[in-house]
């Protein structure tokens, strides 16, 4: 016989062969998995196989707490076997501590136990018999819990599943403006009909009527009168015929949404298209007013609208705010520009100023019965409008206003379509608006420009007259003309002939130089040996270079029978200015000029060894009025002209003048000339 312990064991184990894990049927699967959910399912094996064991403890108790904290389930769950039937415990489960115990777990995770009450010690065979039935009680229970949970997910699933269904349909019915469709067949034609009550009106007798749907959400009903018998073999052939028929209604509406899914890409490609044209043609246009003008009538034409205008925030006469009307479409739109259509930006009556005021658009799809926002004859037929604020940097500048003869024109793909065109006519309207204030700007610095030439001739030719005069007089009392003079007087006439003389060489440089700008000074073309005029250059500012105790050399290797076509007068002058400036930023050494004749081009180099020039000042000293020292102690004087007028001179001979030095005292500076040899005859 067995003792009372094994007789405990083996009832233990019977109660668990009596329990059985739930499996799902086939049937109750709409679909096979797919190879997706298979290869998620297997990346999710692959994953939990790489859990620690720590990892998979708090798994295992983080799924037992949510379990157990679902809505419908205590937090603790207990049953009683006395022998006879399992009975759920009190909701306050008592334990005995005492007692033999066997604890319930997944992996370390206790989620319960099994105890024995009222038993003594069990021998050491029947504790790991009861660890054994323990441990199978626990994989049992875990996999219960893991089907229940499972199924939940997949009620909920199916859940979701058809109230995307129903939402889907919803969606499609609102879009297309259907609420109810029914069709009528009597075994000669099918007939479509918007009456709801075409299918609640028909006989009651001789009826067989089932449910169409689709994830088990319901869609419909099809229903066939003057049935003989309504048996099972029909039930089934109607059930049939409605399973194909469900499957076939959704295909076609996930067809249909699917191309009216395509048709808003194309349309909304097209649209993008016709904005990125619209911005491309007001990028190329400078005139604020054409530039606008062009906007609205592309607008208007490519997307196919009733009316465009645009409003431009202004100040009026009497110095109030308003919105202006600057453009619109068509002939409707000239005659509103001719009438001086406007809002005031402060009227409260203003639909369209309170949109000015909030910055915000606004989109009206339904305007039959409902105020307009220009109360006007000429746009009658609106039935939708938006309204989209012009906005630059945050600075609010007017208003883009499209309007259509349709209902529910305007989208949210619209909006996005018509901010963006409105952003970017107002970036381009700024930038066209900054253009013509350069072009003023531009235009008034030239007209100053023009006055400071004329103002500078003028003054020169009043300076000259005078300064003449001196030179004359101080000329003739030198000559003892008006009687003898003494030495103090000879010396003090000849600083005034010296210095009128300096005076009268920087007037005509200042009348030379506005001359150059005002486009009146020329040179004349003639027969010039440059060979001789170097060595009368030479013997000329050989007087000057001994008074600053300087040398001057010619190394003078052009052909002294070499005629070309030149301005000699001009060109002694350049040589003279570059002669004399380099004589005055030099204090020792002297100055060295070399030509020669290469090819077709005469090329003369005037070198120093003065102060220098710093290589990004190089391009600066031939600027009008500009000079290498700038400080206020500055030992040099002079009216920073020469240079730009002696370049001026040169390139009027289709020649170039440029220099070259590196900076350091001592090594001074090289002005090189080139200008074409190009001979009398040719």
């Amino acid at each position: 016989m067995m003792s009372k312990k094994n007789d405990k064991t083996k009832r233990i184990q019977e109660i668990l062969s009596t329990v059985e894990i739930p499996e799902t049927r086939p049937e109750d699967s709409t679909a096979q998995p797919s190879k997706e959910a298979i290869s998620e399912l297997r990346e999710a094996v692959i994953n939990a196989s790489q859990l620690s064991k720590k990892d998979k403890t708090d798994l295992e108790k983080v799924s037992w707490d949510e379990f157990l904290n679902a809505i419908d389930r205590d937090e603790r769950i207990g049953f009683t076997f006395d022998q006879k039937e399992v009975t759920p415990l009190d909701k306050k489960l008592q334990t005995d501590d005492g007692a033999t115990s066997a604890l319930l777990r997944v992996g370390d995770e206790v989620f319960g136990k099994i105890q024995l009450a009222g038993e003594e010690d069990l021998s050491a065979e029947d504790t790991v018999i009861l660890s054994s039935i323990a441990q199978q009680v626990s994989q049992h229970i875990e996999n219960l819990r893991l089907v229940e949970q499972a199924n939940q997910y997949r009620t909920e699933a199916e859940d979701a599943s058809r109230q995307l269904t129903q939402k889907g349909w919803e969606d499609y019915l609102q879009t297309t403006g259907m609420s109810t469709l029914s069709y009528l067949y009597d075994q000669k034609r099918v007939v479509a009909t918007n009456d709801a009550s075409a299918l609640t009106n028909l006989p009651d007798a001789n009826v067989l009527t089932q449910s169409i749907s689709v994830r088990n959400e319901p869609i419909g009903q099809l229903s066939l009168t003057d049935i003989e018998e309504q048996s099972e073999e029909a039930q089934n052939l109607l059930s049939t015929v409605i399973n194909g028929l469900s499957s076939h209604i959704e295909n076609l509406r996930l067809l249909d949404e699917t191309e009216r899914g395509r048709q808003q890409l194309d349309k909304r490609a097209a649209e993008l298209e016709t904005v990125a044209q619209v911005s491309t043609a007001a990028a190329a246009i400078r005139d604020p007013k054409s530039l606008l003008r062009s906007v609205v009538d592309l607008t208007n034409y490519s997307f196919k609208l009733y009316h465009t205008s645009v409003y431009l925030l202004e100040t009026s006469i009497d110095g109030g705010e308003i919105l202006s009307l600057v453009a619109a479409s068509g002939k409707i739109g000239h005659k509103m520009l001719e009438e001086g259509h406007y809002v005031k930006f402060r009227e409260q009556k203003s639909q369209l100023a309170q949109i000015a005021h909030s910055q915000n658009v606004y989109i009206e799809n339904d305007l039959d019965g409902t105020a307009t926002f220009i109360a006007h004859s000429y746009l009658p037929k609106t039935r939708s409008e938006m309204v989209i604020p012009m906005i630059v940097a945050d600075k609010f500048i007017g208003i883009f206003d499209v309007k259509s003869e349709n209902p529910s024109r305007f989208s949210e793909d619209d909006f996005r379509t018509y901010t963006t065109l409105a952003s970017q006519t107002a970036v381009a309207l700024q930038n066209a608006q900054l253009y013509e204030e350069q072009l003023a700007t531009v235009e008034r610095l030239r007209e100053l420009d023009h006055l400071k030439s004329s103002f500078l001739a003028n003054m020169s030719h009043e300076l000259r007259t005078p300064l003449n005069s001196i030179s004359g007089f101080t000329q003739v009392m030198l000559e003892g003309l008006d009687g003898p003079l003494t030495i103090e007087m000879e010396e003090d006439l000849g600083l005034i002939d010296k210095n009128s003389g300096h005076l009268l060489a920087l007037i005509n440089e200042v009348l030379d130089m506005a001359k150059i700008e005002s486009g009146t000074l020329s040179v004349t073309m003639g027969p010039a040996n440059l060979h001789q005029l170097l060595e009368d250059v030479i013997k000329s500012t050989k007087a000057l270079a001994h008074e600053n105790d300087l040398t001057i050399s010619l190394e003078n290797n052009i052909p002294e029978d070499l005629i070309i076509m030149a301005d000699d007068m001009r060109i002694q002058q350049v040589m003279i200015n570059l002669i004399g400036n380099a004589m005055k930023f030099t204090h020792e050494g002297g100055v060295f000029i070399y030509s020669e004749k290469d090819n077709d081009l005469i090329r003369i180099k005037v070198i120093d060894t003065g102060m220098g020039i710093p290589p990004d000042l190089l391009e600066t000293v031939f600027e009008a009025f500009s000079q290498v020292d700038t400080s206020t102690t500055r030992k040099v004087g002079g009216t920073g002209l020469g240079l730009p007028i002696s370049k001026r001179f040169i390139e009027m001979h289709n020649g170039s003048l440029w220099a070259e030095s590196t900076g350091l005292a001592g090594e001074g500076s090289t002005f090189i000339i080139e200008i074409p040899a190009i001979l009398p005859e040719k």
